[in-house]
Formats: structure tokens, C-alpha cells, sequence
């Protein structure tokens, strides 16, 4: 594959800049990631992913992609635990009112929380050699060069170790670092116009919580999933992970949000239009 550069620089080290820095790889000689987090030396929560305590579904499609990036991935997941199964006939979906045919779908899908396969696929992104994470390194700006034509690196909080200056030259960024993104700030200090912003407020809230998990849980299934839907816009979904585990998430629309103590919480799950994640959380034992 011909090489596009010599250096990449990808900011932020989630799955978007996981699979980034994966496939610059391939056309880079060197690939830096710079998080601005420390991460964890195991499978745990960070605070640059607030969302990854709550349940994350990974698709089949999205299973293959990263399968076909990083080989193994996917037996390395399930060997520490993660549930496999069919999309389709070993869940449980409730849409407008009807429940969806249960039947074999062909597409296998994967059930694992969301630090365990952010850990898992970083582990193997950086056993590549031509890739470098730099952990506890915060962005503070873009480099450009004449004119502010083109994007040329990026400016660092303070120096790294060893270095006098806080800069780092590349011939392409990425910016991966989602909903803390601040690439709109430093292209206006270059002189472009921001992009207009539309927003379209949903008020959408959730609380989450890991229940430990039985055989017979759920008639056997592994995932249950109650859609929102008018006029009950309240939504409900658990999935095996790992650890014989349930994570359990329910939600609702427009400020509606459940509650953090026992029995408010069940008594929100049993208002949702189906009754399957209320059934197991009046059964399962609280891990969480």
C-alpha cells in the first residue's frame, strides 16, 4: 500500500481514535495518539468516556469491521468473557408496540461493556510498533503553515518529557476526542469561519446499573430491548457482558428521568411498554 506521510498524529484514544490510528497505520511510517487522559491499567471506566458505564450495543456489522482490523479481537473478547450471539434470535425486541420475530438472523453479535472492548482493541493497536500512545497529554491548539492553508501539527499544554517545545509536527490530524472536541476553537484561531449549529433538544436521561446474571434470566435470552414510543417515551434495555453480568440502562425523553434508589427504579421500569427488563430486575441481584 503506497504511504500517504510520514507522520499522523491522531487526537484522543476511544474507539474512534482506536480504529483511526489502525487504519493510518497502514500509510504512515509513525502514528502518534495523544489522550488526554490516564488510562486505566485494566478494564475500568475513564472520565473521558462518560458514557461508557452505561450499556453500549456493538453491532454485527460493527463486530466484522473490527474483526477485520484487528484479528482476534473478537476471540480474545470472548475468551475474557464477553457473550456471543444472534442478533436476533437470542434477543428479546420490543418496537411500537410489537414484539420482532424471534428467529435465527445469521448475524452474530457480540455482547461486552464498553471499557472492555475500548481496552481490548487499544491493547492490540498499540502491540503494532509503528504506533505510540502519549497518555495525560492535553491539545491546546492546531500548527499551520503559510497561511494558514494547511494543518501542519498540533500545540501541546506544555512541553513532553525531554522536549523544549510544546509542539508536535505531523502531515495529517485527526481528531477523535468526540463530544470534547475542540477543533471548531482552533480552526476559528486560524482564521475560518465555525460550521453553524443547530440544535434539537431531546432531553434524553439514563441511569444504569450491573446485576448479576442467571441461566434463566429472561427466558434465556440475552438482550432485552423496549424502543421509546409515544406516548410513553421511556425506553429500557439489558444485555449479558461479561462476568456473568446484566448492565441494565433505562431511560426516558424530555427531562423524564428515572430515579437512583431501588425501588423508584423498578417502579420506572415497570411504566416501560414492555415488561421484560422490569420481569428481571424484580429477580436479579444488584452488583452495582
Amino acid at each position: 500500500m503506497d504511504k500517504a506521510g510520514t507522520h499522523a498524529i491522531v487526537i484522543g484514544a476511544g474507539i474512534g481514535g482506536i480504529v483511526a490510528a489502525r487504519v493510518l497505520a497502514d500509510r504512515f511510517d509513525a502514528v502518534t495518539v495523544v489522550e488526554r487522559d490516564r488510562l486505566p491499567a485494566g478494564i475500568a471506566p475513564r472520565k473521558g468516556v462518560p458514557h461508557g458505564r452505561h450499556a453500549h450495543g456493538l453491532l454485527a456489522r460493527g463486530r466484522e469491521a473490527l474483526e477485520e482490523l484487528f484479528p482476534g479481537l473478537t476471540q480474545d473478547l470472548v475468551a475474557a468473557g464477553a457473550v456471543r450471539g444472534d442478533i436476533l434470535a437470542e434477543a428479546s425486541w420490543f418496537n411500537h408496540g410489537v414484539y420482532l420475530a424471534s428467529a435465527p438472523s445469521g448475524l452474530e453479535g457480540i455482547l461486552v461493556s464498553r471499557p472492555m472492548l475500548e481496552g481490548h482493541a487499544r491493547r492490540r493497536l498499540l502491540a503494532d510498533e509503528r504506533v505510540r500512545l502519549l497518555e495525560g497529554v492535553s491539545v491546546r491548539g492546531l500548527l499551520a503553515g503559510a497561511g494558514n492553508r494547511r494543518v501542519t501539527g498540533i500545540l501541546l499544554a506544555e512541553p513532553l518529557p525531554g522536549e523544549t517545545e510544546a509542539t508536535m509536527q505531523a502531515d495529517l490530524v485527526v481528531d477523535a476526542s468526540g463530544r470534547h472536541s475542540h477543533s471548531p476553537d482552533w480552526l476559528a484561531a486560524l482564521g475560518y469561519a465555525k460550521p453553524q449549529e443547530e440544535t434539537i433538544g431531546v432531553d434524553i436521561a439514563y441511569t444504569t446499573r450491573m446485576f448479576r446474571r442467571r441461566p434463566g434470566h429472561l427466558g434465556g435470552k440475552k438482550v432485552a430491548l423496549i424502543a421509546a414510543d409515544a406516548p410513553v417515551w421511556r425506553f429500557g434495555v439489558a444485555l449479558a457482558i461479561e462476568d456473568d453480568r446484566w448492565i441494565v440502562t433505562i431511560g426516558g425523553y424530555f427531562g423524564d428521568m428515572p430515579a437512583t434508589n431501588d425501588r423508584a427504579y423498578l417502579e420506572f421500569a415497570r411504566t416501560l411498554p414492555a415488561p421484560d427488563v422490569a420481569d428481571l430486575l424484580a429477580v436479579a441481584e444488584p452488583v452495582s
